[in-house]
């Protein structure tokens, strides 16, 4: 892979550091390659790209390593909030991969290696990224504050790299497929399972699951989906995501980002024909993601949710490649049906540093230099 003539190389052939959305979009596009199996789907070209064109033009930077035709990529975005640790009054930075509680990511890309290469690429990428990242913050006068990171030594050395502190975050719960002949709920559970059939059948109530990967069936049912997420805020009081244009963009931007790499799947189930309860999976690579689930709580009753999310971890587990079920997120245990284990997420910490805002150098469109 080479640079498109209208770019200029950094002084350092392995470190690159744009800035604005323009030079952002640009790097991303001559820097993608096949997506690793190992990074989260937040962490795709997809989610990325529609993070970057909800972002404010200048708030958007990216730090790049090249390794021959490997990458690695980061892509963030600053705002006026403080960082989250004490002592930091300048603009905090964070990635656009994740957000939101999700796990977030680099992009790695192997270039020319093999897939099972992934791994060994983003650990030699680590640590010029983590030194491209320190160098950019302090151009910007920013806190690095990277979230939602997986446990792996390609990010402790990218932290070790920028100089940066690491702390430990809400793990993300697991649930592990069941050996055979096992089974994938407590008894307790069965037995509150087998109650709410009982209720809905008693009541007269008529019960329809349905999944799909259709995107015309998502976008038939996406103002319902709208409708159940505001429900439960609104019964609970809490101010709604969906509330704020932004917000609502940023909600619908993930949503078809995952319908845009086809890792999105819609499980919904209706009570006399009224949606009762939805769940957004993201199934693949050996992992089936809860991306989101809500239910409506005039029918609390039957606890639709709880009998969603139970059809949904069979489904998953019907597929003989896909190994665990997690909820992508860190969740309370004591809200899921099951959990197996907990996989830790860790948090890259910098405070302010540096000499102030500088411009950036690397990857510049000529018109703008």
């Amino acid at each position: 892979m080479s640079i498109p003539q209208q770019f200029s190389p950094v002084p350092s052939p392995a470190a690159t550091l744009v800035e604005g959305r323009d030079a952002v979009q640009a790097l991303l596009a001559h820097a993608a390659g096949p997506p690793s199996p190992t990074d989260p789907v937040t962490a795709s070209l997809a989610w990325v790209r529609r993070a970057v064109a909800a972002a404010p033009p200048a708030a958007v930077w990216a730090a790049a390593v090249r390794d021959g035709a490997a990458w690695g990529v980061a892509v963030l975005r600053d705002s006026r909030e403080r960082a989250a640790r004490d002592g930091d009054d300048g603009t905090r930075t964070d990635l656009l991969s994740g957000g939101g509680g999700y796990r977030s990511g680099v992009l790695t890309s192997p270039g020319v290696r093999g897939a099972q290469d992934f791994a060994r690429t983003a650990l030699e990428l680590a640590g010029p990224l983590g030194a491209a990242l320190a160098d950019g913050a302090d151009r910007r006068g920013t806190a690095l504050e990277l979230t939602g990171l997986p446990d792996t030594l390609a990010v402790r050395a990218l932290a070790a790299a920028a100089g940066a502190d690491v702390g430990a975050e809400l793990p993300v719960p697991v649930v592990e497929r069941p050996v055979p002949g096992g089974h994938l709920v407590s008894a307790g559970m069965r037995k509150n399972l087998r109650k709410n059939a009982n209720r809905l059948a008693t009541d007269g109530v008529t019960a329809e699951l349905v999944l799909s990967r259709d995107p015309d069936v998502f976008t038939a049912t996406l103002p319902e989906i709208e409708a159940a997420y505001r429900d439960r805020d609104a019964a609970h009081g809490l101010a709604c995501p969906l509330d704020t244009p932004a917000g609502r963009r940023t909600w619908l931007d993930r949503l078809a980002a995952l319908g845009e790499v086809d890792r999105r799947e819609l499980a919904t189930l209706r009570l006399d024909g009224d949606l009762a309860a939805y769940v957004v999976g993201v199934p693949g690579l050996g992992r089936y993601g809860v991306f989101e689930g809500r239910f409506v709580t005039r029918w609390a009753r039957y606890s639709p949710g709880r009998v969603l999310e139970h059809a949904v971890l069979q489904h998953a587990f019907a597929d003989p490649t896909t190994e665990v079920v997690d909820w992508m997120t860190g969740v309370a245990p004591e809200t899921l049906l099951t959990v197996s284990r907990f996989e830790p997420r860790l948090s890259v910490h910098r405070g302010v540093r540096g000499v102030g805002p500088r411009p950036l150098v690397g990857l510049q469109p000529a018109s703008a230099r």
